[in-house]
Order: structure tokens, then C-alpha cells, then sequence
């Protein structure tokens, strides 16, 4: 029954990434990235109208149930008939200066299936048996306010309610970040609304949704740019690095966010890459980036970076009119969601407990003080050293190894895409410096998890830029998908 809930979203971002890819959206490696990015974002689209209508409208009832199914069956047929459209005329195949040739490495493939299944067992095991409920954050944030929604009554916006001293301090349990966007509330809310009653299956579900769709989309994304093999251990790295499985087991909204993350840099790296389809690409990164936002608020951050670096920053040095058009429709991507966020940020989010005017003076004071840039800065890098059993040693060890790749196809574009997550790094920094909380609980209960965050895409700009496992086929093909 909990399944059910699950596929008019999933059927609505696939049938968006269609619409928009219908090159290659169910071809190979293509259908994997179609499959994945689309449950995501149809995930985020559904958290929004779910939580639009309940604002508007009041509780969801059948006429939203028929609304939701019949915009998926709208949207598969529209994605049906594009598809057969492209399939059937001379424009099926893209022929861009194409990823090296690809013969897969079997046993590597091999152990990369293997290690996702005992993978899965493990998240089964933890979720439904060990910890259904998730953690502590996940308990008192999005599981608290998700059930404040699913029974609150005409009470439902005490979910975002946060009782305040008459200094603006906090005085509840449920005072952290009670301004958190809705997209895992949003989600989980809908699924217990359309089940008829708060089961622990729905959220692990979602979590288990984000976690191995972020293993997925880093093995299609990394495909369709270089090759298989490349993808194989990329994942294989993420398996290794447990940490981030355990995340996704804990239900926390880290993971989703990096799913985010990792989808705008992958569609954005596609963009530069094959030009032909950069527009379509540049709507699909607009909607993950507003879903990034829509997740957390470390996700406005990334959103606002992306403007800063893939936009603003290129301004004089690339072609005003493509640049304008560019940015166009990037934000026609992200209306849906961000404009969602917008309203919930206005209409029912309380203030922010990190950045508000009541702890103005003591940011600022924080924000001169050299030793926290000291302690925060120290902190961060011995992080990246012992981060998962020293695993950057592993990565160090395979970069001297094989080094960049030195095709300019690849060195082109990795500037961007390295200076973004090193923007939101220096954002973390900054976060920190600024917090009114005690710095030593604040980076100890937090740093990991902001790794997490970024983790994914740092791997995937890793292997996007060092050379691998390529092995010259038996003959030359031509074309970017006919390799999966």
C-alpha cells in the first residue's frame, strides 16, 4: 500500500526528465539518470502542491488525489508522445565530441552490484528493524512537523510554531532551524495522508528513495560524461565511505540535500559538455537547485552560489544575449518550487534561530573575532583528513596514480563546478563563525553531516576530472548513448 504513494510522483519527474531529454532519457544509462532524477523531483514538485493545497484549500481530500494522478497521466502520455516523436525522426542520437570508448569492466561491475545489495540489506535492517523512527533530528524536525500537518486538525500550522523568551531566545525542544523548507516534511506528510495514517514506512522509504537515487544518478551522470567504468567507481567509492549510507538509515534531510546537490552539478557538467542540449539541461538544473533550496536551508546557499558562479560570474565573459537566455531559463525551472519556498517563507516560516536581528549583535561580534575563523578553519580541515577513516588518502593515492584528464573538453568546465563547492564550504565556515549556539557543539553535532552534503558531488567532480579505467572498443561507433 505504501508503494502506491510513491508512484504518481516518481511518474511525474520521469515523465519532466522525458519531456525535456527525449534524446536519451530511456536508453541505457540514460534510463538510470531518468529514473532517479525524476523521483526526485517529482518528490519536490508533490511536496509543494501538497503543501500549497492544504494552505489554500484546506485538507487534501479526493479531488487533490484525482488532481495529482491526473496531472502524472497528463504528463506520461505528453512525455509518451515526445519521446515516440524524436524516436521516429533523425534526431534520436546526439553527436557531441563523445566519451571515450567504453568496454565495462566486468568483475567491477560486478562488485559494484553486489555491494549495492548488501547495501540495501543494511538499509532495510537498520530502518524497519533497528530504528524505524529515524533519530533525534529526524523525530523532532521532519517526522514532528510532517505529523503536526497529518493531525493537527485545523491546528496543522503548529508545525512551524517555535515559543520565544522576550530576548528572541529558543525555549522549546523543537526550536532548531524552525524554519526548515518542507520538501522531506512535505513529502512525508503527503504519503500519510494518501495511506490514511502516520506509518514509519513512508519516510524510510523517502530516505531510502534520496539515499541510493544519489548512488544512481553519480554512476548514469558520470556515464553519459566519461564512461561506465568511471561511474562503477564512483559508486564504489560511496560504498566504501559508509558514512553516508548511515545518514540515509538516520532519515536525516542531509542526504535528500546532497541529492539535490549532486543533480544541479551533474545536469550543469551535461550542459557544458553537449551544448545542443544545453537549454533543456538548464531548466532541469533550475528545478534541482529550487528542490536543493526547498530541502534545507544550506540549499538556499547552494542556490544563491549557483547564481553567482554560473551566471553573475560569467558576465563579460561569454555572449550577453546566450547568458540572458541562459539564466531565463534557468529561473523558468525554478519557479514551481521556488516560488513555493517563497510564499512558506513569508506566510508561515518563523524566524531562523542561526540568523535572526536578535542575535545581530552578537554575529557581528563573532564575525570579527579571529580565533573562531581559527578554530572553525582547523576544525573543517581536520575533518577532511579523518572524514571516513581517512578515505581523502585513498583518493590522493588514485589521483597520483592515474592524474587529470587532460582533454579540454573536461578541463574546461571544472573550474566552476570545483570553485561552487568550495563556495559553500567557505559558507559552512561562515555559519559557523556567526552561530550564537557554543562553536565546540555546534561543529561536533553538525560538521559531518554538511560533509555529507557535499560529499556525492565531490566525488563526482573527482572522477569527472581524473582519467580511468578507458578501454579502446573493437570498433568505432559513433554517437554519445549507443554505449549503454
Amino acid at each position: 500500500m505504501e508503494i502506491l504513494a510513491f508512484i504518481p510522483p516518481i511518474l511525474i519527474g520521469i515523465a519532466i526528465v522525458v519531456m525535456v531529454f527525449p534524446e536519451f532519457s530511456l536508453k541505457g544509462a540514460g534510463a538510470v539518470f531518468t529514473v532517479c532524477l525524476g523521483s526526485g523531483i517529482g518528490l519536490g514538485l508533490t511536496s509543494a502542491t501538497i503543501f500549497l493545497w492544504l494552505a489554500w484549500f484546506g485538507r487534501p481530500d479526493a479531488a487533490y488525489h484525482v488532481f495529482e494522478v491526473g496531472s502524472a497521466i497528463l504528463l506520461t502520455i505528453v512525455a509518451f508522445y515526445r519521446f515516440q516523436n524524436i524516436k521516429s525522426g533523425s534526431q534520436n542520437e546526439l553527436t557531441p565530441d563523445g566519451p571515450a570508448h567504453d568496454v565495462p569492466i566486468k568483475w567491477l561491475k560486478k562488485l559494484v552490484i553486489i555491494l549495492l545489495l548488501i547495501s540495501a540489506g543494511s538499509f532495510g535492517l537498520k530502518t524497519f528493524i533497528e530504528d524505524p523512527h529515524g533519530t533525534v533530528d529526524t523525530r523532532i524536525v521532519w517526522n514532528y512537523r510532517a505529523r503536526w500537518m497529518f493531525r493537527g486538525g485545523d491546528q496543522w500550522q503548529h508545525a512551524f510554531y517555535t515559543p520565544v523568551a522576550s530576548k528572541g531566545e529558543l525555549i522549546d525542544d523543537q526550536g532548531h532551524a524552525p524554519d526548515y523548507p518542507l520538501l522531506i516534511t512535505g513529502s512525508v506528510y503527503r504519503g500519510w495522508q494518501i495511506i490514511g495514517s502516520d506509518h514509519v514506512a513512508i519516510p524510510i522509504m523517502i530516505a531510502g528513495i534520496f539515499t541510493f537515487g544519489t548512488y544512481l544518478v553519480l554512476y548514469a551522470s558520470l556515464a553519459l560524461l566519461r564512461n561506465r567504468n568511471q561511474g562503477y567507481l564512483a559508486v564504489l567509492l560511496m560504498l566504501v565511505s559508509t558514512q553516508f549510507l548511515h545518514l540515509g538509515t538516520d532519515q536525516y534531510g542531509d542526504v535528500p540535500l546532497a541529492f539535490f546537490i549532486l543533480s544541479t552539478i551533474a545536469l550543469l557538467a551535461l550542459k557544458d559538455r553537449f551544448p545542443v542540449i544545453s537549454m533543456q539541461t538548464i531548466v532541469l538544473a533550475g528545478f534541482t537547485a529550487s528542490c536543493a533550496a526547498w530541502t534545507k536551508n544550506e540549499g538556499l546557499v547552494f542556490f544563491v552560489l549557483v547564481i553567482l558562479v554560473r551566471f553573475i560570474g560569467q558576465i563579460g565573459k561569454n555572449d550577453w544575449s546566450n547568458l540572458i537566455k541562459e539564466f531565463y531559463y534557468f529561473l523558468l525551472g525554478t519557479l514551481p518550487v521556488m516560488g513555493t519556498l517563497i510564499y512558506f517563507k513569508l506566510n508561515f516560516a518563523p524566524r531562523n534561530d542561526l540568523v535572526n536581528i536578535y542575535n545581530l549583535k552578537n554575529s557581528v561580534v563573532h564575525l570579527l573575532d579571529l580565533d573562531r575563523y581559527i578554530i572553525v578553519i582547523s576544525e573543517i580541515l581536520k575533518k577532511v583528513y579523518f572524514f571516513n577513516d581517512k578515505i581523502v588518502i585513498l583518493m590522493a593515492a588514485y589521483f597520483l596514480f592515474s592524474g587529470l584528464d587532460r582533454s579540454g573538453k573536461v578541463k574546461k568546465h571544472l573550474l566552476s563546478h570545483v570553485l561552487l563547492l568550495l563556495l559553500m564550504l567557505c559558507g559552512y565556515t561562515f555559519a559557523y563563525v556567526i552561530t550564537t549556539y557554543d562553536l565546540r557543539w555546534q561543529i561536533d553535532s553538525s560538521l559531518r553531516r554538511l560533509f555529507i552534503q557535499l560529499w556525492p558531488a565531490w566525488v563526482f567532480v573527482f572522477f569527472y576530472s581524473v582519467r580511468g579505467p578507458e578501454q579502446p572498443a573493437e570498433e568505432d561507433r559513433v554517437g554519445m548513448f549507443k554505449y549503454f
